[in-house]
């Protein structure tokens, strides 16, 4: 034993040394480099004022009972001129955060995504800032609701383009959780479009500029192996102090506080080095691939002390694999869906399949789920519909029109879209 772990410790160290090498992050200090690296501060104190202002924005303006920024009700298929009881209170609600939305076009102008002051501690990093964001981006949805809902489309269409900022500015790449925060505002942006097209709100110049939005894939290889980088070194710097790294209700826990052996931390890191080269082929496939590592990776000594560890530290894979297919599922659904209404503007009638779509631009991969089928598509009286599938969960597309769900407000991605 004394000598595997002798062993293990140089290697330890050749690794560390590696990753050093590399500009790779490994402990607290070098995350704190990586993050200012990939990272710009020129925007930092303008989004900090847009965060500040977005919390402030909740105190005493009722906001909390308010669809969208709140647990109000928001109306299942809003249209132009329908009943919206809210409608008086929202108004005037987006005007008290009307600087707010301001501040978030003027900061579009900074290069993102933005740096800020983060106090990097191991897997107890606080991401206040990622999190915060979210109410930026939910007031912007609100009046982009309300601007649809008054017909204000370049109202709407400036919202549009201030969600993807908030996204992308705080799109931070050091970690998962700060990407699934992204992932979950791109979802909220792409939700607005949506239910926009069942308003028949937009021009084809309009349309033209929300395609731009939808139309390239997002690079999941790149987010995926810097997630995993960032991971790594949370994990590593946690190791250091497992009393306050690990929940203290655990099974077995005073067992597992003891001072760690350095081929059982050798072993932990390469297991995340497993993770992040899963995406060395490309986005195309990573889920498969994600799927085949999960199932192998507690098969083979199933209670070793290095598995009890991952298991606390290991993130929920499944749930990643879910939240990037979801996010290019969605900016699939999204593109062909404004697809179909600039074909639809363009030739004054619907196209009678998804193949058509190539008159605007369109090729088969664009109107393809994420497990090559083609999307639902279906025309009746004046509307059109494109539908998918639940990414992961989902069996397949279905061939008649699901029943249309009222929007959970989660933001990944949408099923069914209407468009008239």
């Amino acid at each position: 034993m004394v000598y595997r772990e002798t062993v293990a410790s140089s290697d330890l160290k050749r690794k560390l040394d590696e990753l050093r090498q590399a500009g790779q992050p490994f402990d607290n200090d070098s995350l704190a480099l990586y993050f200012e690296k990939l990272s710009h501060k020129e925007g930092t104190a303008a989004w900090s004022e847009i965060l500040t202002l977005s919390r402030a924005s909740r105190a005493g303006t009722g906001a909390n009972d308010l669809p969208i920024v709140g647990t109000g009700k928001y109306p299942h298929e809003l249209q132009p001129g329908s009943a919206w009881p809210d409608e008086p209170r929202v108004a005037e609600y987006l005007e008290q955060v009307r600087p707010i939305i301001k501040r978030v076009q003027l900061a579009d102008s900074f290069p993102k995504p933005v740096w800020m002051p983060v106090r990097f501690d191991g897997l107890s990093t606080l991401l206040e800032e990622t999190q915060e964001s979210r109410l930026a981006v939910r007031i912007l949805e609100l009046d982009c609701a309300y601007a649809l809902y008054h017909n204000e489309s370049e109202r709407a269409l400036k919202d549009i383009d201030a969600m993807r900022s908030v996204a992308d500015a705080f799109n931070w790449p050091f970690c998962m959780s700060t990407q699934w925060i992204a992932i979950a505002s791109l979802g909220i942006q792409r939700a607005s479009i949506d239910r926009s097209l069942d308003m028949n709100v937009w021009n084809e110049e309009q349309l033209t500029k929300l395609s731009a939005q939808v139309d390239k894939p997002y690079d999941i290889a790149q987010a995926w192996r810097a997630g995993y980088a960032g991971e790594l070194a949370m994990v590593n710097a946690s190791l250091d102090n497992l009393s306050e790294s690990l929940p203290r209700e655990s099974m077995g826990n005073q067992l597992l506080q003891l001072p760690i052996m350095p081929s059982t931390r050798l072993e932990i890191l390469r297991v995340y080095e497993t993770w992040q080269r899963l995406s060395d082929d490309g986005g195309e496939g990573l889920a498969e691939r994600a799927n085949a590592n999960l199932a192998t990776q507690f098969a083979t000594q199933r209670y070793s002390l290095t598995n009890m560890y991952l298991s606390f530290f290991l993130l929920n894979s499944t749930q990643i694999i879910f939240n990037f297919d979801g996010l290019e599922m969605g900016r699939r659904l999204t593109h062909t869906s404004l697809a179909v209404k600039r074909f639809q503007v363009k030739n004054n009638r619907w196209p009678k399949n998804l193949s058509e779509l190539s008159d605007v631009g369109l090729v088969q991969k664009d109107w393809r789920a994420t497990k090559k089928e083609s999307f639902g598509y279906a025309v009746e009286g004046d509307r059109a519909f494109v539908w998918s599938y639940e990414p992961v969960k989902g069996s397949g597309v279905a061939t008649k029109r699901p029943a249309f769900q009222p929007d959970t407000g989660v933001g990944i991605m949408s099923l069914l879209v209407s468009i008239r």
